[in-house]
Order: structure tokens, then C-alpha cells, then sequence
């Protein structure tokens, strides 16, 4: 155990929301480093250096590749002085300091090395070690056991490092050999206090996270990166003195807290404490490869630890300044969602009602014939292409040329495509372009914010996350309109950090710092249009007539009055004003009306800089990309709609699977079914691959090169981590061959942008408006960003908010993307699908619920139409009086079945089962 810097112990805590910490001089992101710091000349062991006047000296010994123990220090964090093992001469101070305490100043001479520093920071570590199974760490012979492969010693030793799944990627291991304590051992003799001590027992519940308390030497990292980093407070101390322990909520099984699994605590911890469950005595990787999470538009930079070909461990990568250190559960553990017996291996043609497997030469062959007798049949209009919004941008340059400048058509969509085609009409009416300018990276640094979002903490968790860190950090005012309850909620106008609470004279006439308008489930247009209205008053009389007056319903006066004042006081704050758009693919006329209003918001703030404060964040990686690169529908082409009512008799489907994410999923696999040809290039056997005539086994998104551009058009490379798995091939490899070989069946000539990513990318950078400049050579991944030149303007809109439903006895269905339900899993109905099994019911309203004489868990029938289906319930204050929510992919989309293509507000009836 750590000699703890304070003697009074830490109660549990539930959450740290409820207190601010003020910046700190040494910014954790290189984004916020907006000043030039003063430099600092100093002398390290003898060696003339530079640094940052104050800069912590920890972290510029660091930097200078000087090794120094720090076992309790997280860099960019205020330190916690903890583990003493830091310990320096600095010349001209009174004995020796702890370097993450002391500040660079000019002209300071630090000795890191000396024997004096040596011998105080053995004698530290041996108090650290007798409270951890420290008989590996202090053994004279343990560079004879080196890799770690045997044990010398004796056969009584069961703690050691050899059984420990850390082993070799441990910090305090590391620390031991670095500071020589093989042979020093000071308590010869005596009994450890580890092992005289009975040891908590670890708990394995969750099936992300393991917590061995008996390896924790209590340095508190983890619970100062969940409470200041991830401001989510799921871990503390709990106990005092002697006793003093790491806890998990209220002491409980992690899964039983509010932990997120997000996996900050994994990155910190110096011991085996905290561990990533999945792969853990295999996680000794061969190698590490720099990638993108394709979990949600947002595109956090991941590095990938490689061993045989597999992926086995993830941690972030700190490339992307939008993620920087931080990832989410989908990123860290969505790897491991599909295991390779689960994905498809061998490519497949339809022969009757049967799918066989079948040779790449075989398939390319077949896929050709039919696309070739339908082109020849009923012309190049006929044949239409769905790239999937995951697709990487190579993919999708090589499909849409293979559908334009082979076949001839321009029929090619998305499943995205009606969201997004719904979204940029509405943002280029406000700024006359829909390529937004605004930086995802600076989020964090605004002081004023707006989340119009289901739940942005589910969708878009680090979006989230930087929404914190501006109200935590920086103070912002936060204004959340939502029907449904999250997390980001919770963040609105907590006291800032040691300030005197004013007494109750002084409340109501202080400036409002938040408000969360929860309108009636589906009002959120009509929410927003009415805070439009409000302003328009004050800062654009001429427009207020334009915007008219709106009905809120479920929202008081008084809330839209605050939300108002927040608005009005930001117009000051130059560029400092964020709205955050993240709305559900679920309905896509909602979502345009809901993208106008809060447009008109931003030009009502910012005028004609409007477009620099607006944040769109689509619901999928990269929606962005693949339109740029042409997955939209052409001139006189179909789109997704159009195609599905009847409009093609051959479809390519390049990763997209419309039998999941499409409304109305009876009438979707209707019209899949009647293809002539259904050609799917996938990594899984989705719904739509089991209706193809030919599937070709894709390389799973690990398994690629390629890149991706995100929510604020930032360009991402993916890098093949994984190998691949049978007979599976790149999707550039099968659309060069499939191109090749209809190009014979044709009697044309085509050229193939190739089968290589870094190629296809060079015909990008110099075909795609934007993207010059972008090849392989010259890309910085996650810093790139491909922003086409346009001029911007601020629009006033007319905005026409939906009419709620009235029908009595009727229930209004809401969906949206869930945190912990893995979209490739959910493909394919795997029961793992969401392996905590928390979003795997239909959540309802407790008073809806009494009144349907509806239990918790009980199973109730969830009908609309002709279509219906039975789960258990779930009764939460997260949903509003009068809806039901139930999780976008859950059991592979199947919301979609009881949502018809034409509802905007789709109701639904619910009952005991």
C-alpha cells in the first residue's frame, strides 16, 4: 500500500459531476495549447535542456527519455505525490524533492541518477513491494527466469509474476528492474505484510473488466482518471486508515456502478489490479498497429496489439486530438464482439434455396454473369449499389466508378443516405454548403454549449466526454433538449469548484449556467424552433416573424426563458459557442426539421461565423467520406427508396445491410428477395447476405487498409491489424475483379482504380474536391482534414415541427443508437450482442407502465400494424410519460419492423404478455 499523502480517508462518492475542477496549468489535449509558453532553460544529469517555464518535472524528464518512477502520477493531471518514488536532487534544495510536484524554472539543475536518489527511491518501493507479491520483483535470481518462462526460486511461491496476465507489460515490474531491487530485500526474514494479510477477492462478474484488489497498491490513478478524466466518479477509496481500499460504486460488483467500461482505469494502472478480461493471458502482442474506430462518427484513433494475426488488446491512440487518450467501450472492447468462426470465411452463390461455398475465381464468375444478362436485359439503370456509411473512402471511390464508369448508372445510396440526404439539405439552406468548418477538437474549449441529441453519451460517447471536460474544465453553460434522459444531463450547472454558494436572495437573480429542456417525446423541433423564437426578439427583430411563434409542448416557459439568457450572454463569447447536432437515423423528416431549427439557432448567435459553431454528428464513422467520394445518387438516379420500391432488378451491396438498418423491414426483405441479382461484399452473414445470390467473405474492419473521414471532416487512417481468416478477400479485391471480369462480359474497357488502398487514395487526391494532398505519404491521420473550398452564409429557415400523435391507448416508439449493443454482432442476432445484457428491453415510463398493468422485467407485446414482438420490460424515469424506447440494435434492428417507411412519429401499443 501507498503511504497516503492525507490521513483522512475518502467516503464512496457516486458521482464527480457534482464538483469542478479548475484547469490545470499542463492541458492533457496539445489541442487547447493555444498560448506560446515562456521556455525554461535547464540542466538535466549534466545535460543542457529546454522546457516549459511551470511545466510539471516529471513529465519533462519523461519526455527527455530519462527513465524515472512515477507510480502514482497520470500526466496532465494536478499531482498526487503518493508513491514518493520520483525522488531527485534539484541543486540548491533542501534535500530531496518529488519531481511531480516541483515545477520547471529557469536555470534549475535536476540529478535524476545519483546513488542518493537510488537508495531513497529502493527504500520507498520495498514499503510498496511488502504489500504486493513482490517475490519475483526482489529474487537474485530472477534474470535467470528471464522471459518469465520458469521459476527458480522455490515451488512454494503461487503469487509470482509468472502466473500473473500482466506479466511483462507491468509497470511496477518495470519500476523493480529499472530501480534494481532484485537482491534488495530489507524485510529478510519477516513475513510480507501481503501475505499475512487475507486478500479481497477479485471480481470477474462483467465480462470487459476484471478488479484484482489484492494486486492494487493504492495509487489511486484509477480513480483520478474516472473522476477527472471520464468526470464519471464509478470508482473510489472506501475505508480508512490501514484498510483504505479501491471500491467500485458503493463497494459493490463493477457492473453493479455506474462504471461505462470505457477502460481509462486499464490505461493508468501500474499493476495487474485492473485488466482487460477478453484475451488476458494472450495480450502479450507481437506488435501494435496504429487505426480508427468505426463506432460512431466521432472516429477515435486506436492502437491495436497484435499476436498471430489477431487482434488482442486495444488501448487509444493519442493521434486524433479529438480522442486524444480516451476511447469508449465499443472502441476498447467491440473487437472482440465477433469471433472469426462467427464471420464469413468462404465466399457463397446461390443454388436454389442454398447458399454453397465456393472458390473467389467461381464467385467473381457468377457475380459478373447475372450483373451482365441484367445490364444486357433491361440496361444500365437497372443495377444499383448501396455502400455501407462503415465502408472505407477507397471502397467507396471503387464502387461508385465501377457503377458509373463501367455499368453506367447512377443509382448508388446508403442506408445512411435518407438521414443524411435529409441533414444537408437543411444545413446547406442555413450556410449554403453542408461541409461544416467547425473542429470537434475545440469542443472542449467552448463556453457555451447545445446538445440536441437522444442521448449523446450513448451515440457519441467522447463527443460526450468533450462536452464534460467544457463544462468541468472550462465552465460552460450547457443547454440539453432531449425527450430521454442521459448522462450529459447530469452536467448541467453544478457549482464551480470551491466557490461560496450564494445565499437564496442571490440565486434567482444569478446568470443561469444550464437548463435541460425535455419536451414531450417527438417536440424536440418544436423545442428548439421555440428557443428560436425567443431569441429572435431580442437579437434579430426582422427575423422573429419568419420563425413565428411555436408550441413547446412537455417545455415551461420559464426553462426556454433560461435557455434564452444562457443564448443571449454567448453571443459575446467570439467562437466559443458550440451546438451539437446528433440526431436519430430513425426518422429522417424529423431529423431535417430538427437540423433547421437548430441551424436557425446558430445564425441567430453567430450570423454568417454560424457555420464555424455548428457540430453534425452522423450517426456512423463515415457518412462523410463515402459521400464525398459519390455514394449518392447522380442525376436522374434512384436512391435508396427508390431502389428498394422496385427500382432496380440488380443490387450491389458493398458492407451495407438495408435488412437491418432500413424502416420497415418486412417490405425491405420483400424487395431483396425479388432481386434478379443480390450481390453483398460483407464480412458477416447479415439478413441481406443470406438473400444474396453471391456473398463474398470481406476482410473484417480490422483486417483493412484504408481511410475513413469523421464527423468534422477529419481524414483517419485504418491499418490492417488482422489477418485474414479462409478464403477472405479485400473488398478492392473483389470490386477490381468484379470489374474485370464484367468489363469481358460487356465487351467494355475499364480500367480498375486497384486493389491497393494507398493507389485508390492517389486517384482521390486527384479527383476529389478537397482530398488534393491526401495520399498515404502526406497524411497525418486524425489531423488531416479535407474541407473543400466554399463560401458560407447565415440563413434564417422555416421550420414545420411535427404533430405529435393523439391516438388514445397508443404509445410513441423512440430508438437510438445504445452504448453497449455491437453493430457487427448485432448482424448477425448474436446473443452476445450486448454481453452486459442491459439494453435488451423495451424501456418504459414507470407511470405508462401502472397503467398497463406492467411489472418490471415482465414480458409485454410491443405491436404496430400487423407486426409485433415480445421482450421484457424495463421500467425507467429515462423515458418520458407517453413512449416506449427500444435499442436501435437490438436483435439485429428489429425496431425497424414495427417502424412503416412513411411514419416520422411511429406509436405502438404495448401490453402484458
Amino acid at each position: 500500500m501507498l503511504p497516503s499523502p492525507s490521513s483522512t480517508s475518502l467516503k464512496p462518492k457516486r458521482k464527480a459531476r457534482t464538483r469542478l475542477r479548475p484547469a490545470v496549468p499542463t492541458l492533457r489535449s496539445p489541442v487547447s495549447r493555444v498560448r506560446r509558453p515562456r521556455v525554461a532553460k535547464l540542466n538535466l544529469d549534466g545535460v543542457g535542456i529546454e522546457a516549459q517555464d511551470g511545466a510539471q518535472l516529471v513529465e519533462v524528464i519523461k519526455q527527455n527519455g530519462v527513465f524515472i518512477s512515477n507510480l502514482c502520477y497520470i500526466d496532465g493531471l494536478p499531482p498526487y505525490a503518493g508513491c514518493r518514488t520520483c525522488l531527485v536532487e534539484i541543486e540548491g534544495a533542501r534535500g530531496l524533492q518529488l519531481a511531480c510536484t516541483t515545477r520547471v524554472t529557469d536555470g534549475m539543475a535536476v540529478r535524476s541518477n545519483t546513488a542518493a536518489v537510488l537508495d531513497a527511491r529502493q527504500a520507498v518501493l520495498s514499503i510498496i513491494n511488502a504489500n504486493h507479491s513482490d517475490r519475483c520483483l526482489t529474487c537474485h535470481r530472477r534474470v535467470h527466469c528471464m522471459p518469465g518462462d520458469i521459476c527458480l526460486r522455490d515451488d512454494t511461491v503461487t503469487h509470482r509474476c509468472l502466473t500473473c496476465a500482466k506479466n511483462y507489460r507491468c509497470e511496477l515490474q518495470t519500476t523493480n528492474e529499472m530501480l534494481h531491487m532484485d537482491n534488495y530485500e530489507p524485510w529478510l526474514g519477516e513475513e510480507r505484510t501481503y501475505y499475512e494479510t487475507e486478500q479481497p477477492e477479485a471480481d470477474r462478474a462483467n465480462p470487459f473488466l476484471e478488479f484484482d484488489p489484492q494486486m492494487c497498491i493504492i495509487c489511486t490513478r484509477c480513480v483520478r482518471a474516472c473522476d477527472e478524466i471520464r468526470h464519471t466518479g464509478a470508482i473510489t477509496l472506501a475505508g480508512r486508515g490501514y484498510e483504505t481500499r479501491i471500491a467500485f460504486g458503493a463497494g459493490g460488483p463493477i457492473h453493479e456502478s455506474n462504471c461505462d467500461f470505457c477502460g481509462a482505469c486499464i490505461d493508468v494502472c501500474p499493476t495487474a489490479t485492473l485488466l482487460e478480461k477478453p484475451n488476458k493471458w494472450i495480450a502479450k502482442t507481437e506488435t501494435w498497429v496504429s487505426t480508427t474506430c468505426s463506432g460512431c462518427s466521432v472516429g477515435c484513433t486506436l492502437s491495436m496489439g497484435v499476436r498471430n494475426g489477431k487482434v488482442v488488446m486495444v488501448k487509444p491512440d493519442r493521434l486524433s486530438p479529438v480522442s486524444w487518450d480516451q476511447i469508449c467501450v465499443r472502441g476498447r472492447f467491440g473487437y472482440d464482439s465477433i469471433k472469426a468462426r462467427d464471420r464469413l470465411t468462404r465466399h457463397q452463390v446461390r443454388q436454389g434455396d442454398a447458399l454453397l461455398q465456393t472458390t473467389f475465381e467461381l464467385a467473381v464468375e457468377n457475380a459478373a454473369t447475372r450483373l451482365g444478362d441484367v445490364i444486357r436485359q433491361h440496361g444500365p439503370q437497372s443495377v444499383g449499389f448501396l455502400v455501407a456509411p462503415w465502408a472505407t473512402n477507397e471502397e467507396a471511390y471503387s464502387a461508385q466508378k465501377l457503377a458509373r464508369g463501367l455499368i453506367g448508372t447512377e443509382n448508388i445510396d446508403s442506408s445512411a443516405g435518407p438521414l443524411a440526404n435529409a441533414v444537408e439539405g437543411a444545413l446547406t439552406g442555413a450556410f449554403g454548403t453542408h461541409i461544416l468548418s467547425a473542429d470537434l477538437a475545440q469542443l472542449a474549449t467552448a463556453k457555451t454549449i447545445v446538445v440536441i441529441a437522444d442521448d449523446l453519451e450513448s451515440s457519441h460517447n467522447v463527443a460526450a466526454l468533450r462536452v464534460k471536460d467544457a463544462v468541468v474544465n472550462n465552465a460552460a453553460r450547457l443547454i440539453v433538449v432531449s425527450s430521454r434522459y442521459g448522462e450529459v444531463a447530469d452536467f448541467i450547472a453544478p457549482p464551480p469548484s470551491g466557490a461560496i454558494m450564494p445565499s437564496p436572495q442571490l440565486v434567482h437573480s444569478a446568470e443561469p449556467t444550464g437548463v435541460w429542456l425535455r419536451p414531450s417525446p417527438g417536440g424536440e423541433t418544436a423545442t428548439v424552433a421555440g428557443l428560436c423564437s425567443v431569441l429572435a426578439e431580442g437579437l434579430r427583430p426582422a427575423d422573429a416573424g419568419l420563425i413565428g411563434d411555436v408550441l413547446i409542448p412537455g417545455v415551461s416557459g420559464a426553462d426556454i426563458g433560461q435557455a434564452a439568457s444562457i443564448l443571449m450572454g454567448a453571443t459575446g463569447d467570439e467562437g466559443k459557442l458550440a451546438i451539437v447536432f446528433a440526431p436519430s437515423p430513425a426518422s429522417p423528416a424529423l431529423a431535417a426539421e430538427t437540423a433547421k431549427a437548430a441551424a436557425n439557432l446558430a445564425v441567430l448567435c453567430r450570423g454568417d461565423q454560424a457555420i464555424d459553431s455548428f457540430y453534425y454528428l452522423p450517426p456512423d464513422v463515415n457518412v462523410n467520406g463515402i459521400r464525398d467520394m459519390g455514394a449518392r445518387p447522380g442525376v436522374n438516379g434512384k436512391d435508396l427508396a427508390a431502389m428498394l420500391a422496385g427500382g432496380v432488378r440488380a443490387l450491389v451491396a458493398i458492407g451495407d445491410n438495408p435488412a437491418m438498418h432500413v424502416r420497415d423491414q418486412e417490405r425491405v426483405e420483400a424487395a431483396l428477395s425479388a432481386l434478379d441479382c443480390l450481390i453483398v461484399i460483407d464480412s458477416v452473414q447479415t439478413d441481406t447476405a443470406k438473400l444474396a445470390h453471391v456473398a463474398f467473405a470481406d476482410l473484417p474492419t480490422n483486417g483493412k487498409d484504408g481511410t475513413y473521414a469523421n464527423a468534422d471532416r477529419r481524414l483517419l487512417r485504418l491499418s490492417r491489424a488482422e489477418s485474414a481468416t479462409g478464403d477472405q478477400r479485400d473488398c478492392l479485391e473483389v470490386l477490381n475483379a468484379l470489374g474485370t471480369a464484367l468489363a469481358a462480359h460487356l465487351g467494355k474497357e475499364f480500367l480498375t482504380p486497384g486493389e491497393d488502398a494507398a493507389t485508390v487514395m492517389n486517384e482521390i487526391a486527384a479527383f476529389v474536391d478537397g482530398y488534393a494532398g491526401a495520399t498515404y505519404n502526406n497524411l497525418e491521420s486524425g489531423v488531416t482534414r479535407v474541407l473543400p473550398a466554399h463560401s458560407a452564409t447565415g440563413r434564417i429557415q422555416t421550420v414545420t415541427p411535427a404533430s405529435l400523435p393523439t391516438e388514445d391507448g397508443r404509445l410513441l416508439l423512440t430508438t437510438s443508437r445504445s452504448l453497449y449493443t455491437m453493430r457487427e454482432a448485432a448482424a448477425i442476432h448474436s446473443e452476445e450482442a450486448d454481453k452486459l445484457h442491459r439494453e435488451e428491453f423495451l424501456e418504459i415510463n414507470p407511470a405508462d407502465a401502472a397503467a398497463l398493468g406492467i411489472g418490471q422485467n415482465r414480458p409485454v407485446i410491443v405491436r404496430n400494424g400487423s407486426h409485433e414482438l415480445t421482450l421484457a420490460a424495463a421500467l425507467t424515469d429515462a423515458v418520458a410519460p407517453g413512449s416506449v424506447y427500444l435499442p436501435l440494435y437490438y436483435d439485429g434492428g428489429i425496431v425497424n419492423r414495427l417502424i412503416a417507411a412513411e411514419d416520422a412519429l411511429p406509436t405502438v401499443t404495448v401490453r402484458p404478455a
